[in-house]
């Protein structure tokens, strides 16, 4: 059984349909990317991935059972989780705390609990500092654990955004847009911390990228979008020699590859 299915998935937003009859299988361990031009709805197949839109036909299947329609807490409750093209920390929380909250999704731990911080409350919490601790030396932020979120820099508020995503345990971990922002080294840095991901927790990578290198270095196969629409799907090297995606998404009229993959495209 796939991981993931999206099955003729069609969204709309009064006359305009933003994604128009999206069939995507991913499977257990996967490393994979989607890409397009701008306008083509990719984050919009984060959102729908992930409950903030529901689909207005197809459906979307995580596991074998549907999640079309569910609450982003309930997805990412199931072991679907994101982060997002725009960062999103706490910045007012320390760079810790930021992972410890994300934690909360896979715990449950009533009011009362909460508030007399009883004995099964004081173990929650102490697993998750342990946890985040982890993670964060895992992704090379721990000596900044107690600084506030906003006081990092760029690349390493992106690496914490990943740390508290992997905070929840996930099976699936959708990165839009890991690289933006980043130098040429902090991308290549970036490849090699998302192999290391994906082999020691065992955890599913869908990822949204601009960056040419990062997309045909790290992703096992790619699926390519335009108008919302899947007009390609293959290993890196099919999408590199495939005339339709030259065409429509890097405009290489001599179609002989995808040009300078080196650059960034305006994905």
């Amino acid at each position: 059984m796939p991981l993931l299915e999206c099955k003729n998935v069609i969204k709309r937003f009064g006359g305009l349909t933003a994604v128009n009859g999206v069939n995507l299988t991913i499977e257990q361990g996967a490393l994979a990317g989607l890409i397009g031009p701008n306008g083509a709805g990719k984050t919009t197949v984060f959102n729908l991935l992930t409950g903030v839109y529901a689909p207005t036909e197809g459906d979307i299947l995580f596991e074998g059972a549907s999640i079309a329609g569910k609450k982003p807490h309930e997805i990412a409750q199931r072991g679907v989780c994101r982060t997002f093209q725009n960062i999103r920390l706490f910045s007012e929380l320390s760079v810790l705390d930021n992972v410890r909250t994300a934690a909360a999704v896979r715990e449950k731990i009533g009011l009362a609990a909460t508030v007399f911080r009883t004995p099964g409350f004081e173990k929650v919490e102490k697993s998750a500092t342990a946890d985040a601790g982890h993670l964060l030396e895992l992704l090379g932020l721990y000596n900044f654990k107690d600084e506030q979120a906003k006081n990092l820099p760029y690349g390493a508020q992106r690496r914490l955004e990943i740390a508290r995503a992997l905070a929840t345990k996930p099976r699936l971990l959708l990165l839009d847009e890991p690289a933006a922002g980043m130098n040429p080294q902090e991308s290549d840095d970036l490849m090699h911390l998302i192999r290391r991901l994906r082999d020691e927790f065992s955890v599913t990578i869908l990822l949204i990228e601009h960056d040419m290198n990062v997309v045909m270095g790290v992703c096992e196969n790619i699926t390519v979008l335009v108008y919302g629409q899947p007009i390609a799907h293959g290993t890196p090297e099919e999408i590199q020699s495939n005339p339709k995606v030259i065409q429509a998404y890097l405009g290489d009229e001599d179609g002989d590859g995808l040009g300078d993959v080196g650059g960034k495209a305006d994905a």
